[in-house]
């Protein structure tokens, strides 16, 4: 009997009926199912962002500026473990849809061990690179001060970030989008409850009557004490849930152990993957340390900084759509190169960039109406909403290339094209955003719109790039 046989053979399971829905569903109804899930799990992490941004306006600039900052340093974090989960999405789902569900359960196990030295590798490097962090964005005084404690608190919380992330990206590959959903949710929610907690402290004058304050006002700090403590909890709750087991899915104490062959294939898929993170993410290091040295006659240094952060948060909601459809193209790509239905998953990625476009053009419009309104609601400083504005306005025309980059990205990414997308990331970030950005921002001394047009021709490079790959179909061919 063969292994697929004997890995298919007792009862119709869960991830059976799973993987015939994705197979042969409709592909249109398939695509918002498997996205919907992904997108209330991007709308809370979107709120946390937000928040978080929203409670530093309310404390000083030196305040959004360190969230900036952490935002961006645990961003890398992600991006890091990348490395592992994309690979991990495209094994697994490859191997869900050719009905193995023994070897999807055995790469996921593997991916597990290598996330979580991956975790601890991030959080300790981070902790030690702060110092390096605050001088490289050339914070000083109070707001050094500040940031340089607040990222050495934030660090702490990604110890458990691996196997969060990597967990969910298993879980995806096999089609449930559900669980993924529960425990990013809840991670979510649990950052805001407990920032806000700490950020103003627990006790007298909250009405419940308690002498003392069971905790205590932190300001600044408290924000990212919240951040740490939901994302550790959110790591015991994903390990709960692999404990537990999601068809075909399932930790296992005798898996957790090194199979260098699994590890060869994550690394040949997520080394090119894991490098275009990288190298898009040291773009987007050097793109802040240009906003950095951009100079608005009248307008405070921190100031410009923080409209900056507060743009970047605000177009995170344009990110939601593409990251949930993306998702899904993933997942439907993968399984149906698993099961050898090629032009089912040439479709699946057109029509998740399709759904998505629709999202994008709304925001389009909100954001072009709706900038000062939405700048006036993040701060309360008036420089930061005078530089913000007129940007904020000029992003909003680039929010359909935006989308159609990022899902399509997701969706040769699910097929195990990495190596095209790095490339794409290498020209876009080096040849137009970073000399672009100091170009039209410093060069020519346009500010902060400037600065931006760097971003927005590079937006549209990709765009085209990624179009251009995935209508060509030579991703089809690509082995995992």
């Amino acid at each position: 009997m063969s292994t697929r046989l004997q890995e298919s053979s007792p009862v119709r399971s869960i991830a059976a009926d799973r993987r015939e829905r994705i197979l042969k569903g409709n592909l249109r109804q398939q695509v918002i199912l498997l996205a919907m899930p992904t997108l209330l799990q991007q709308f809370l992490t979107f709120c946390v962002g937000m928040f978080d941004t929203w409670l530093s306006g309310r404390i000083d600039t030196a305040a959004t500026t360190s969230i900036g900052v952490s935002a961006y340093v645990g961003w890398l974090a992600g991006l890091l473990v990348s490395t592992v989960s994309i690979g991990t999405t495209a094994m697994v789902s490859r191997h869900c849809g050719a009905g193995e569900p023994i070897q999807a359960n055995k790469v996921m196990n593997v991916s597990l061990l290598v996330a979580q030295l991956f975790g601890f590798l991030m959080s300790s490097s981070l902790y030690l690179l702060a110092p390096f962090f605050v001088w490289s964005f050339r914070l000083q005084g109070h707001t050094a001060e500040v940031a340089l404690n607040y990222l050495r608190l934030d660090a702490i919380g990604h110890l458990l970030t691996g196997v969060t992330l990597v967990g969910a990206a298993a879980l995806r590959g096999s089609g449930d989008m559900k669980r993924p959903m529960a425990v990013l949710g809840a991670i979510s929610i649990l950052n805001m409850l407990l920032s806000v907690s700490f950020v103003y402290g627990v006790g007298p004058g909250l009405g419940i009557g308690v002498p003392v304050p069971i905790v205590p006002a932190m300001g600044v700090y408290g924000i990212a004490a919240g951040t740490v403590s939901a994302r550790l909890i959110g790591g015991i709750l994903m390990l709960s849930v692999l404990c537990v087991g999601s068809d075909p899915l399932k930790l296992c104490l005798h898996l957790l152990k090194p199979d260098f062959q699994i590890i060869r294939r994550l690394a040949s898929l997520g080394s090119y993957a894991g490098l275009d993170s990288l190298i898009h993410w040291c773009g987007q290091f050097m793109f802040l340390m240009i906003i950095k040295r951009v100079v608005v006659p009248g307008v405070d240094d921190d100031a410009l900084f923080a409209a900056h952060i507060v743009g970047i948060q605000v177009e995170a909601i344009t990110f939601l759509p593409a990251m949930a459809w993306g998702q899904a193209a993933a997942t439907l790509i993968g399984q149906s190169l698993g099961a050898k239905k090629l032009k089912r998953a040439y479709k699946a990625g057109l029509e998740a960039t399709m759904q998505c476009c629709i999202p994008a053009i709304v925001m389009t419009v909100v954001f072009f109406f709706g900038a000062d309104v939405i700048y006036r609601i993040m701060h309360t400083d008036a420089q930061v909403i005078q530089v913000g504005v007129p940007a904020f306005r000029a992003m909003a025309w680039f929010q359909v290339p935006l989308v159609t980059f990022l899902v399509l990205r997701s969706g040769l990414q699910g097929a195990g094209d990495t190596r095209f997308p790095m490339i794409t990331t290498i020209f876009g970030n080096f040849m137009l955003r970073l000399p672009g950005a100091w170009f039209f921002g410093i060069y020519l001394n346009l500010g902060l719109m400037g600065a931006w047009c760097g971003m927005f021709m590079d937006i549209v490079f990709r765009a085209c790039m990624m179009s251009w790959r995935y209508l060509s179909r030579t991703w089809l061919r690509i082995k995992v």
